[in-house]
């Protein structure tokens, strides 16, 4: 199987979105292509996995600063095809992600993982991540008052 792995374009919002739904997170191409444009290229990629003609997974890393780490990479999103899993995909689009970390001075990644996941978990501790820490993530939806 040949496998490219390349940085996603607006083109892509489709895709992206099809791929983000298998993981629960409903998403119109429209949005996806909105959220393409808001990606700030000077601290984040997604890069695109095409087997067969076909997207068949995405990866989204950031970098960042913060007063408790050093310059770190985290990961936003990993999606890989439920059809075409186990096939070494997750890993290349990692492997990517952490190549351009790398190449921008971050010497650590972050994975935040939803503890339903195991699978996921599983995955990222044979491909040497360690387990840091259980958080919990609290959401508050915001509104503006009325003028």
């Amino acid at each position: 199987m040949r496998l490219d792995i390349r940085e996603a374009t607006c083109d892509d919002a489709e895709d992206l979105a099809n791929l983000a739904d298998q993981l629960g997170y409903l998403a119109q191409p429209e949005q996806m292509l909105n959220r393409m444009g808001c990606i700030d290229r000077a601290t984040g990629r997604v890069f695109m996995a095409v087997a067969a003609g076909q997207a068949v997974g995405w990866i989204h890393v950031v970098l960042y600063y913060t007063l408790v780490t050093d310059h770190a990479a985290q990961l936003l999103g990993l999606v890989v095809d439920e059809n075409w899993r186990g096939r070494g995909i997750g890993r290349a689009l990692l492997e990517a992600a952490e190549a351009w970390a790398l190449e921008e001075g971050s010497d650590v990644m972050y994975i935040r993982s939803r503890i339903a996941r195991v699978d996921a978990h599983a995955f990222y501790r044979h491909l040497g991540y360690q387990e840091l820490k259980t958080s919990l993530t609290f959401i508050k939806q915001l509104h503006r008052e009325s003028e």
